[in-house]
């Protein structure tokens, strides 16, 4: 930018100048230029010098930076114009001073160094503006972009601000782009809306990009034009303009909604009278038709909101914000989110990777929220793709346990919140039993989700809209329902109405989170108790109230170090004690709080109740929210947890107990996220969504892989040493993603989609097993569009050459990169299915065979043996092993004890497992012990036996080898 800055400066000069000549040509002989100054700024480029004059904070950073550009322009135009390098010392010390300050200032505004360290903002008002307004022509300016550095660059955010500074200089200048074939179509497979709508330069010979184009939702010029102008009728900081901004791009929200909302945080009385001046700018319809009035986007207020507003409520430029918008676009449109997944605006050098982001809370002791939306670094893992990423660990209601390679947040204190279409999803980090509630409680409960999910109008001002029908069935009022059916809790005769409810569940919740902060490291028992019954009181009203109305809730509890936790005794317990009472509590029969039913037995509590019949065909009750739990090794826990839920089998009311008293029974499965059919489920839904077939065995038709190929793809380049069987569900969830977003489209999923989507997760979840070196080498020919050269892959992937060699025979001796003859060269291509896979359809390698390189040819058996003995004496040099290749070995003992003596050899066990495994094997453990992939911990008994389900004794006898009893902690009760 600095360069390009200067480049244009003798343009921009001479401009200012012919403007002057043409308002007073004098000016450029007595160099007194103020008046001319003036007009240029107010009537030209709209800046308001009186209003710069009386306060000083009327503009943005990025506009007072444009003013300041201005100005200096117009002086260096009057005065120093025809001065260069070598007459400044013609000059006094003054002026010399004075000329390197100003040319300074006008090579540097919009870098982030200039006079106010404003962004690309100041480049739009400033240079673009001023040669919009005062060029006759646009200015031809050819820019030849560097193949090898953007081939380097892993970082998108870095590539999002450049091609948005190319398209911002084409909404002015005449841009011509010198580009390598190669680098159009990288830029086109991995920013496909930028391409789409600014470049097209072989289909449509432009060479600027002023509009957007293509999509079916694409605003016209005259569209753009014209939202423009109505939004710039409402200044930042406007509670008009969050108004406008909290409306949903589909669908209406009611006034009674807005006005609670504190995002928007205008009086309530006011918010019609907003809403009525966006009618009459054009930008929101109103209906006046049902009982409550509502307001929704108008195709103009459509345009404006997703254009030309930022999540933080500003307005941007025209030809900034067209790239801010369709450089991240919504996955798919959602009808019924609570609030848009559109760019972050964090600032600065921001985290690449969604676990980066995720673990960079800030501090809430310097202005970061303690509950933050959930968002994310990328256009494919913007908020919606998080949301996806994350839900994506649980399988079911209940229980599910998460391998996960997670990192730990800045600031423990934040959770964060997403909901889109009716799931709502809440992330926070495990700190102990005190305080993990109290981040529960104060996240289900916050401000956030009260303006966006539980609102009026989905409860109802007095809470008619939940258990509508059952109110009228049992003649009951929507409070007693609530208060003796859901039993949610502070819920008296006052806070019958919306409103009083939430001052009064607000106070509630501030003062138990006031608690947490003084009693997490106190020794008062008594307190310490009644405190978190207060919080378990408060998170089961919440999830009540969620699941009665609609929403599908799913908590994440995150554990960054599950070794220490399980080392710890102590720890441990704690740990298992909140699955054991918390996950309970999160229950309902019909309108009947699930624990009063089954658990409670305090006899004040439970005359407080509503009568109730157990239905024989029905006797199981719902859990009003899903757990997940992830962490490095938290699959280790599965038996543990069970043992621990388990426990309040033990706690059944006596009347329960004995038979005297009917209940439902209540089920918690607990199942493993990692697992084989896990990442199935979640290949074949991802393809349901996006219209993919996946094809089965038995069922394959010509050129398709059947789905076990494509999720063995999955555990061989995800799986670790330790868990061959298993593969993250946020990562798989991240690639299908990227499969979505991409360019392609195919019937059927391929394993070729499964390798792109799998290429663009960080470089450290590729075969985490190998050394962070040898998987960046890996990546770099992944991502390559085409076979690369040793200097090539050195300089890209940034590795010693010492490095390389060390690593590239390694890599090849799997045919995991294979050799490429080209123009007498040797280069390397990747594949993450070698051709020697049981599962792949080649017989021979993808390139020629090579005698220095790869492990099997023709003529070698395709089994896991002679893979690993071809492998030891091709590259370790061991011909001792060559009898034992040539006679022959079976997976077994003695393939793992081989694998146990070499190091280099055990690293890749994972990548052999996943592709010789037997399919009966795929989910079980690499020794061949099952791996119990859902059980279920029933409390309370069936109305008739139920031989179909064994024992849950049964079950951990089987899958559990260690019996590590969970200890009641005092005060969990």
């Amino acid at each position: 930018m600095p360069d390009l800055l200067e480049e244009l400066l003798p343009r921009s000069i001479q401009s200012v100048r012919k403007f002057i000549r043409q308002e007073d040509p004098e000016v450029l002989t007595h160099a007194r230029y103020n008046t001319v100054y003036r007009r240029l700024q107010e009537e030209t480029l709209g800046f308001d010098h009186q209003e710069w004059c009386s306060t000083t904070d009327i503009w943005s950073d990025a506009e007072a930076e444009a003013v300041e550009y201005v100005e200096s322009l117009v002086e260096f135009a009057v005065k120093y114009s025809d001065v260069d390098e070598d007459d400044l010392d013609e000059l006094s010390e003054y002026h010399q001073q004075r000329c390197k300050s100003l040319k300074q200032t006008l090579t540097t505004i919009s870098t982030g160094r200039g006079p106010l360290n404003a962004g690309l903002e100041t480049f739009t008002k400033g240079p673009v503006r001023l040669h919009d307004e005062l060029d006759d022509a646009p200015q031809p300016i050819t820019l030849v972009l560097d193949g090898e550095s953007w081939s380097k660059l892993d970082d998108r955010g870095t590539g999002i601000r450049a091609l948005a500074a190319i398209a911002v200089l084409g909404s002015t200048f005449d841009v011509r782009l010198v580009i390598s074939p190669a680098l159009d179509a990288a830029i086109e497979r991995r920013y496909p809306d930028w391409y789409h709508a600014h470049l097209r330069l072989t289909e449509t010979r432009e060479t600027s990009s002023v509009e957007s184009a293509g999509g079916d939702r694409q605003p016209s010029a005259e569209q753009l034009e014209e939202a423009w102008e109505a939004i710039q009728t409402l200044p930042e900081e406007s509670g008009r303009l969050r108004l406008l901004g909290n409306l949903p791009i589909e669908g209406s929200r009611d006034y009674r909604d807005l006005k609670q909302d504190d995002e928007i945080n205008v009086e309530a009385g006011t918010v019609g009278r907003y809403i009525l001046d966006l009618e009459e700018l054009g930008l929101v319809d109103i209906d006046r038709r049902g009982q409550y009035n509502s307001a929704s986007l108008t195709g103009l207020g459509q345009v404006a909101v997703e254009q030309y507003v930022t999540t933080d409520y500003r307005v941007i430029h025209p030809a900034q914000s067209t790239l801010e918008t369709h450089l991240t676009p919504t996955p798919q449109p959602q009808a019924s989110t609570v609030y848009p997944a559109q760019m972050n605006t964090r600032e600065g050098n921001q985290p690449g990777t969604a676990e980066d982001w995720i673990a960079a809370t800030g501090s809430p002791s310097e202005g970061a929220d303690y509950v933050q939306w959930l968002d994310g670094p990328s256009g494919v893992l913007d908020a919606w793709g998080m949301h996806q990423r994350y839900l994506a660990g649980r399988r079911d209601r209940g229980v599910t346990l998460v391998d996960d390679q997670i990192e730990r947040f800045e600031d423990g204190r934040v959770s964060y919140l997403s909901c889109f279409d009716d799931d709502l999803f809440v992330a926070t980090q495990w700190g102990g039993p005190l305080p993990t509630l109290g981040r529960l409680a104060g996240t289900l409960l916050s401000d956030k989700a009260l303006s966006k999910v539980l609102t009026p109008s989905r409860l109802g001002s007095e809470f008619e809209e939940i258990d509508n029908s059952v109110v009228e069935k049992l003649d009951r009022e929507a409070g007693e329902i609530i208060r003796w059916g859901h039993q949610i809790g502070w819920f008296g005769e006052d806070e019958e109405d919306y409103d009083g409810w939430r001052d009064r569940i607000g106070t509630v919740r501030s003062l138990c989170l006031k608690q947490v902060g003084e009693l997490t490291n106190s020794d008062d028992i008594e307190a310490r108790t009644e405190l978190i019954r207060d919080l378990h009181g408060l998170i089961a009203s919440a999830t009540q109230l969620y699941y009665a109305a609609g929403v599908d809730v799913t908590i994440n509890i995150r554990v960054p170090d599950t070794g220490m936790l399980i080392s710890d005794e102590r720890r441990l317990n704690d740990f298992l004690d909140f699955a054991r009472y918390t996950v309970p509590k999160q229950s309902v029969y019909g309108i009947h709080s699930g624990y009063r039913m089954l658990l409670e037995d305090r006899p004040d509590k439970l005359k407080r109740r509503l009568p109730y019949d157990v239905d024989d065909a029905d006797s199981t009750m719902h859990l009003t929210a899903s757990w997940v739990f992830s962490g490095p090794t938290m699959t280790d826990l599965h038996g543990d947890i069970e043992r621990a839920i388990d426990q309040e089998a033990n706690e059944l009311r006596e009347a329960i107990a004995n038979g005297r008293e009917s209940a439902p029974v209540m089920e918690i499965p607990v199942r493993l996220g990692n697992s084989y059919s896990a990442v199935r489920d979640l290949v074949e839904e991802y393809a349901s969504a996006k219209s993919y077939q996946v094809a089965h065995k038995g069922d394959i038709h010509e050129g398709k892989q059947d789905l076990e190929r494509l999720v063995r793809l999955f555990l061989r380049v995800l799986g670790t040493e330790d868990r061959p069987h298993r593969a993250c569900p946020h990562d798989v969830a991240e690639a299908m993603l990227h499969i979505a977003q991409s360019t392609q489209s195919y019937d059927f999923l391929t394993v070729r989609d499964i390798s792109y989507g799998l290429s663009n997760l960080p470089t450290k979840r590729l075969l985490p097993e190998l050394p962070p070196t040898a998987t960046k080498l890996l990546k770099t020919l992944l991502d390559a569009d085409d076979p690369m050269g040793r200097s090539e892959i050195i300089d890209t992937a940034e590795i010693s050459e010492s490095s390389y060699d060390r690593y590239i025979n390694e890599l090849s001796a799997w045919d995991i990169i294979e050799p490429r003859e080209i123009e007498g060269r040797r280069r390397w291509e990747a594949h993450l299915e070698p051709w020697w896979t049981p599962q792949s359809d080649r017989d021979e390698p993808f390139a020629d065979p090579d005698p220095d390189t790869g492990i099997l040819h023709a003529e070698f058996p395709r089994d896991v043996a002679s893979a690993v003995m071809c492998h030891l004496i091709t590259h370790y040099d061991l011909p001792a092993l060559e009898t034992t290749y040539i006679e022959g070995i079976q997976p077994g003992d003695d393939l793992q004890s081989l694998f146990d003596s070499h190091d280099r050899l055990r690293r890749w066990w994972p990548f052999l497992w996943g592709a010789f495994a037997g399919s009966d094997e795929l989910d079980q453990g690499p020794a061949g012990i099952r791996v119990s992939d859902l059980t279920v911990v029933r409390l309370g008994h069936q109305p008739r036996p139920d031989t179909s389900q064994s024992s849950l004794q049964d079950d951990l006898e089987q899958t559990t080898p260690e019996n590590r009893p969970g200890q009641t902690s005092p005060g969990l009760d």
